[in-house]
């Protein structure tokens, strides 16, 4: 069983530290990232944001490859950077290169805690804090890619690599029950080390006001149009497919409607190549990324979010927070979030056909949007605070601590 998510959340508003484990000093947090992960880079944005600066003295090693405007973001936070190159891909040479220049940095910063983000940093980061004695390391996988890999003997091997360095791990944080129950089911830690706490939103950074009409003429879209809008990394298990193959379907009913689908990853060529294909290129537009992604969400009739399984992104929650009618997948990690009629709509994964529909109901019923928009962002502020996420990770810091010290 994983760690049940209500109770840990109803102890972070009173969290002490207990005598077992008594703090003298602040207590010295590395983050090890990819920043071109963008899922991993906000989420550790918005943790330095709010953690606990008397409590946590937090320093960030990041490959310099990737994100180039991550380095300003940490400035920005006052949060002191090592750079450590990091290769996306499983490369043997170049990631025993990563391995030695963190523990370089791990030895020279005398930290307690090691928290890694994303699969690639706990591959080659949590040995290194084994052998450099640091005495909680933390694990963030954001997802476990390595289940889509190409080949049933990659993913096998893949999931033995996982399980040898789990034993390395103290803590693994998933966002979601989806995501824990597949760390269980897969055996990648022990049951007792896996921690569940979804994902916050920081209404702060939510546009109360969005100019709709100078967002639409950045898209070239009407104020008169319908638009409908999928946003986040389009790697699997995202799947934008099901959208453009469903926007045909409501295109013929509704020739007016625009498609937007704002986003960056290995999905986007087949997604555009994909609107060619279906001849709706003129009425879809597939942008990459955008800088504006919340602001598109936020004057967006509808928002989707299409994919086959796994944890809810961030860019759910936001859009639900921006109070915008919802309709998603009807995945375990979705049905987390949404309830089907009241906070939002589920269609069955990968139909195209009951996707259509639903996106033609809610542009017809103005008042079951409005209702559904309310409702979602009535629930996301209630379940979803920023402060409280960042409370209870701060809350499995001091108990791996605690526990360490017991040993």
């Amino acid at each position: 069983m994983t760690h049940n998510t209500p109770d840990l959340f109803a102890d972070v508003e009173h969290v002490e530290v207990r005598p077992r484990y008594t703090l003298r000093r602040k207590l010295r947090v590395l983050h090890v990232i990819r920043p071109e992960r963008r899922r991993a880079s906000e989420h550790l944005r918005l943790l330095l944001t709010h953690l606990d600066r008397t409590r946590f003295e937090p320093e960030v090693a990041f490959s310099p490859l990737d994100e180039p405007e991550f380095p300003d973001q940490m400035r920005r936070l006052d949060v002191p950077m090592h750079t450590v190159e990091m290769h996306r891909r499983f490369t043997p040479d170049e990631d025993l290169k990563t391995f030695h220049e963190l523990m370089k940095v791990i030895r020279g910063g005398r930290f307690d805690v090691l928290h890694l983000h994303g699969r690639k940093c706990a591959l080659v980061g949590r040995v290194p804090g084994r052998l450099t004695n640091v005495r909680a390391v933390v694990h963030t996988p954001h997802d476990f890619g390595f289940q889509y890999a190409h080949t049933d003997r990659a993913r096998k091997f893949h999931t033995r690599l996982e399980r040898t360095l789990g034993r390395f791990t103290d803590a693994m944080i998933c966002a979601s029950e989806t995501e824990a129950e597949e760390a269980l089911r897969m055996r990648l830690v022990a049951p007792e080390r896996i921690y569940t706490i979804p994902d916050g939103v920081d209404f702060d950074e939510l546009p109360d006001r969005v100019d709709h009409i100078d967002v639409r003429r950045r898209l070239h879209i009407s104020m008169a149009t319908r638009l409908v809008v999928m946003t986040g990394r389009l790697d699997p298990p995202m799947d934008p497919g099901t959208l453009l193959r469903a926007a045909r379907h409501v295109l013929r009913v509704q020739p007016t409607t625009r498609f937007v689908v704002a986003g960056e990853g290995e999905l986007l060529d087949f997604s555009r190549h994909l609107t060619r294909q279906l001849q709706i290129d003129r009425k879809v537009l597939c942008t990459g990324h955008r800088a504006d992604a919340t602001d598109i969400a936020a004057v967006a009739q509808i928002n989707v979010f299409s994919a086959s399984h796994g944890a809810p992104p961030l860019s759910l929650l936001k859009s639900m927070g921006l109070g915008r009618p919802f309709i998603a997948s009807d995945i375990e990690g979705c049905r987390e979030v949404i309830t089907h009629g009241k906070t939002g709509v589920l269609f069955p994964a990968s139909d195209e056909r009951i996707l259509a529909g639903a996106i033609l109901k809610l542009i017809g019923d103005r008042g079951l949007s409005l209702r559904l928009g309310t409702s979602a962002r009535e629930y996301i502020r209630r379940a979803h605070d920023i402060r409280t996420w960042s409370r209870a990770i701060e809350e499995v810091y001091l108990k791996t601590l605690a526990e360490a010290a017991r040993k």
